[in-house]
């Protein structure tokens, strides 16, 4: 409706953050031969191939803080929310490679205040895009680089971890959610925790697996705010 469009033009959108990828290039001459008015030519050029690198370890901690905000009679379950993730990627090659590190926004329509980008503890120079930021890094032949990734924000109705696209292994996973409200309920495909701690405002979920192959996601659904009088019947 109108205005759950507007308080999403305002505060921001339902938020779905994905995994973070890296790769490096390898670049090789090839023969390219064409015929051209009658006449075979052979030429270099130049093939660019981009090599995933696996990704070994996530450590990630949230905090979200629910903040309904009412637009004209109605409640809507807006929350803000802070963000950082600790990825550890693995060069599994002899020789050192210029990895680059991508790491998609949960939303496009949303602000993202505090960006922090590392490697190895120490801030690295990023490019932002329309959907995404890069960033760059050397990793020696068999090491590991950890990237760290975080931000505040704030969304609407969900939050949404997603480990890939579709069915995808994970290794040494571990999200830490905490909330400040006691009401808390899971989208629906989205995996339980394997914790949880009850605090005195609200709770702490964990998500810890060694190894999982999995195309679900970790996820919270904000409360809803009772709506006045009449309107509560005719929202539901």
């Amino acid at each position: 409706n109108k205005l759950q469009g507007r308080v999403e033009a305002t505060w921001g959108t339902r938020q779905v953050q994905p995994a973070p990828a890296a790769h490096y290039a390898v670049e090789r001459l090839r023969d390219d031969v064409r015929v051209e008015d009658g006449k075979t030519i052979s030429r270099k050029v130049t093939e660019r191939t981009l090599v995933p690198l696996p990704l070994e370890g996530s450590r990630i901690d949230v905090a979200i803080h629910l903040d309904p905000r009412r637009k004209g009679l109605l409640w809507y379950s807006t929350y803000a929310i802070e963000f950082s993730g600790q990825y550890t990627f693995r060069n599994p090659h002899d020789g050192e490679q210029a990895a680059t590190f991508t790491m998609k926004f949960p939303a496009a329509r949303a602000m993202y205040d505090d960006l922090r980008v590392m490697v190895d503890d120490r801030p690295v120079p990023f490019s932002t895009g329309s959907d995404a930021i890069t960033a760059g890094a050397r990793i020696a032949g068999g090491r590991t680089a950890v990237l760290t990734f975080g931000y505040r924000s704030q969304g609407m109705e969900d939050w949404l971890y997603r480990f890939g696209d579709e069915v995808s292994q994970v290794k040494e996973f571990s999200l830490t959610m905490k909330t400040d409200f006691k009401d808390v309920d899971f989208p629906q495909d989205s995996l339980s925790p394997t914790d949880k701690h009850e605090t005195a405002g609200g709770w702490q979920l964990d998500w810890r697996y060694k190894h999982l192959l999995s195309g679900l996601s970790i996820g919270m659904t904000m409360p809803e705010k009772l709506q006045p009088g009449p309107l509560a019947g005719e929202i539901s």
